[in-house]
């Protein structure tokens, strides 16, 4: 019951997700529940408290970006089908999981945009994607190689980015720490 939701109780489940999970993992969990019992109290009137939830002190977020420089020596070490979505990852900023299962149907190149759908986004709202002409390019470029997804590789969709070429050329072109999903802080930036 809502009433015996004590901070001793709230303790618990803090000591038992932490066993289980990194700091960061238990914090979304208490901050889950931290959110129902807020809206239980406030929104649906079923309780007069709410216990103080404490979180853990995470780390600073990683960030990493590229600069030119290194997105210059990056690009010319990829394959290039690497290279083609590494373009288009750094055009748009969208993740990896959006760029692999791009499909042609998402793709407008008369109205130079592409939209990804809600089930496929992070946060379940559908993504307009703006496309710059370096976008356009790539997308152009991948055209007529596969009836329904943009990027391929020897005809077949793509499924995976972080393999074994892309972990190469990053040591080739000396870069170090960096990540897929570090190329939507190089967008950003």
């Amino acid at each position: 019951m809502l009433d015996e939701i004590t901070l001793d109780v709230i303790d618990g489940i803090r000591a038992a997700k932490l066993k289980e999970a990194t700091k960061s993992t238990t914090n979304r969990y208490l901050a889950l529940i931290r959110a129902v019992l807020i809206r239980a109290r406030d929104e649906w009137e079923w309780g007069d408290k709410v216990p103080k939830i404490r979180l853990f002190k995470e780390a600073a977020n990683r960030e990493r970006s590229l600069t030119k420089e290194q997105a210059k020596r990056l690009l010319d070490e990829l394959p290039e089908h690497q290279r083609e979505m590494v373009l288009f990852s750094l055009a748009t900023g969208l993740r990896q999981g959006n760029v692999l299962k791009l499909s042609w149907s998402q793709v407008n190149l008369d109205q130079d945009h592409a939209w990804i759908p809600g089930w496929q986004s992070k946060n379940r709202r559908p993504i307009t994607v703006p496309l710059n002409e370096m976008a356009l390019s790539v997308l152009r470029r991948q055209f007529g190689k596969h009836h329904e997804r943009v990027f391929t590789y020897e005809g077949k969709p793509l499924t995976v980015a972080n393999t074994k070429a892309w972990r190469a050329a990053l040591k080739r072109a000396g870069i170090e720490n960096f990540r897929w999903h570090d190329l939507r802080h190089t967008w950003a930036t």
